[in-house]
């Protein structure tokens, strides 16, 4: 079982260099690079939708009597410790696995935690597993920053990573837009449960490319 793991996240090899004598090599490679920075700032955009979910479901929980807001800080807070010390962890994983999979790991956890969330009103399950979420959301930024790194030139690395940054709004516009609607149609629960669904899906779209 470990070693199935290892080689799941084992890098991948570098390209041969007869590749990059091909005649439509620049090409290849320029395409390359696009497929997989929009990827990762699509994917990481994903990553907020998982995250902040529970910060558009917290009043339709308070509403329905479910927690009050000493148990919502408490649930939110767990996430921010756990993503801390994930984010100095993983940082230090990301450069030495291969960043695709372990990107869409995260996200699909993150994206299996909310759907589960979905389905469970149990306080002290929700602390939980949103420390769970906190620790695999911390796959995202250190992964997307490597790949950046690998696929970019130093001239225009810093345009390239200025571009990713909004990855966080649209991660934020599709959760607050969305969400919001699907809970005012559907109620909290489907909230969660189609953050989850939507993450899911999109973390098997990262892994082939």
């Amino acid at each position: 079982m470990s070693n199935r793991i290892i080689c799941f996240f084992k890098k991948s090899h570098s390209i041969p260099f007869e590749d990059t004598l091909k005649p439509d090599w620049k090409q290849e490679l320029t395409s390359k690079k696009w497929s997989v920075f929009l990827t990762i700032t699509f994917g990481y955009g994903f990553y907020y939708v998982s995250r902040l979910s529970f910060s558009v479901i917290k009043k339709p929980l308070v509403d329905a009597g479910i927690f009050d807001a000493s148990e919502l800080g408490l649930i939110g807070s767990e996430l921010f410790f756990a993503y801390a010390i994930g984010k100095l962890t993983n940082g230090i994983l990301a450069d030495r696995v291969n960043v695709r999979r372990f990107m869409a790991t995260g996200l699909l956890i993150s994206g299996l935690v909310n759907l589960v969330l979905g389905f469970t009103t149990w306080f002290w399950f929700f602390v939980v597993l949103w420390i769970f979420n906190g620790w695999f959301q911390s796959f995202g930024a250190p992964s997307s920053v490597v790949s950046i790194s690998h696929w970019t030139s130093e001239k225009e690395r810093g345009s390239f990573y200025g571009m990713w940054g909004t990855s966080h709004n649209i991660g934020e516009a599709i959760t607050f837009v969305g969400t919001a609607i699907v809970v005012s149609t559907f109620g909290w629960m489907w909230g969660f449960r189609i953050a989850g669904i939507i993450c899911i899906l999109f973390s098997y779209i990262q892994i082939p490319l």
